[in-house]
């Protein structure tokens, strides 16, 4: 159904690919394991959905997405240095099927030094954080090096200062879901959640689609016309790709999602399947709910009993229903941009990211 989608985004994914994979950055950091660890993740792949929105914002605007190529480079390897820290926050052990960045520098660590598993480990972690901030940097110097395509100074430096505010808003975001456990899941807000999502999600798809575009038109007007549309488009996406991504962890399969399911109540996330129910929940759903969350491990019959309580409340409904409403949203966003086939392949990535079930 997907098959034209799947083919453009591999030809995204192979040029910025190849541009990460031969880009002399990293060549001067040291020591040489950190080295390897900053190109980690940048090489391994991935679905590169962000440059893919940069490049065709660029070309349903006019413009020529050969263009904006390092921009696009930029905004995948903003996103790597947000999975790199992520990895070490959740204390996941494997990405994209292989071992995350302070996995795979422990275990360098475990082969070079003589020292104790705790250090081994802490020097994974110490070095995870450092790549990510290289990475961070990496992104920077990419934008940069659109002049070489002949994006003008001034628009680069417009982009960066856009730029600096993505970094604010989406460290913020995380901080929001760093700080959402710590706290009584009845005083969080679906307003705060929503705030969450915008910074944690939505934010670097904007910037994503409005550099792309800003590339196009030569200007970075960012709440006018097309680009503010192309801004409008992008947020009620990550909203509603959060919103898939919730409910998928938890009636989707583990196969195919490729997480364990329920995670999300194992760790008290308060997402908006979560609030909704606890709103409409008789009392005693309400109490089953809370003694299902956050037990130590879930077996099958807990799981069914978490879905029977979204499902009898009317929660699993309502978030079906609010991430049908916000891809409508979207797709309206899309059809004020000019007709041709990068606003097709935006229509279809809408529609692939929204039906998916991984």
């Amino acid at each position: 159904m997907f098959r034209n989608l799947q083919n453009e985004l591999a030809l995204v994914s192979n040029s910025i690919t190849n541009l990460i994979s031969t880009d002399t950055f990293p060549e001067t950091v040291r020591p040489s394991c950190l080295a390897s660890a900053v190109r980690s993740y940048p090489v391994r792949g991935g679905k590169r959905l962000r440059p893919a929105l940069l490049l065709w914002a660029n070309g349903v605007l006019g413009g020529e997405p050969e263009q904006a190529l390092y921009a696009g480079c930029a905004v995948e390897l903003f996103h790597t240095w947000t999975l790199v820290h992520d990895d070490i926050i959740d204390e996941d052990d494997f990405r994209r099927g292989k071992p995350t960045t302070h996995i795979e520098v422990a275990s360098y660590a475990e082969n070079a030094y003589e020292k104790s598993k705790s250090l081994h480990d802490k020097f994974g972690r110490d070095m995870a954080i450092l790549c990510g901030d290289i990475q961070q940097a990496w992104a920077m110097y990419m934008l940069l090096k659109s002049r070489e395509k002949g994006v003008k100074d001034s628009l680069i430096t417009d982009l960066m200062v856009r730029f600096q505010e993505v970094n604010r808003i989406l460290i913020s975001g995380e901080a929001l879901d760093v700080e959402f456990p710590m706290r009584e899941l009845s005083s969080i807000t679906k307003e705060e959640v929503k705030e969450m999502i915008l910074g944690k999600t939505s934010c670097l798809l904007k910037f994503a689609v409005q550099c792309g575009g800003a590339i196009a038109l030569e200007k970075a007007d960012f709440e006018d016309g097309y680009l503010a549309t192309l801004g409008n488009f992008a947020e009620d996406l990550g909203i509603a790709f959060q919103l898939r991504d919730d409910y998928l962890g938890i009636f989707g399969s583990v196969e195919k999602f490729g997480k364990p399911i329920g995670s999300d109540f194992q760790e008290g996330k308060p997402t908006f399947l979560y609030l909704d129910a606890m709103e409409l929940l008789q009392e005693s759903g309400r109490n089953r709910l809370k003694a299902l969350t956050g037990l130590p491990e879930y077996t099958d019959e807990n799981i069914n009993e978490l879905r029977t309580l979204l499902q009898e409340s009317g929660a699993e409904a309502k978030c079906l229903q609010e991430i049908a409403h916000l891809t409508e949203k979207a797709h309206c966003s899309l059809m004020l941009l000019p007709k041709n086939k990068y606003r097709k392949l935006l229509e279809e990535l809408l529609s692939y990211l929204l039906e998916r079930t991984v």
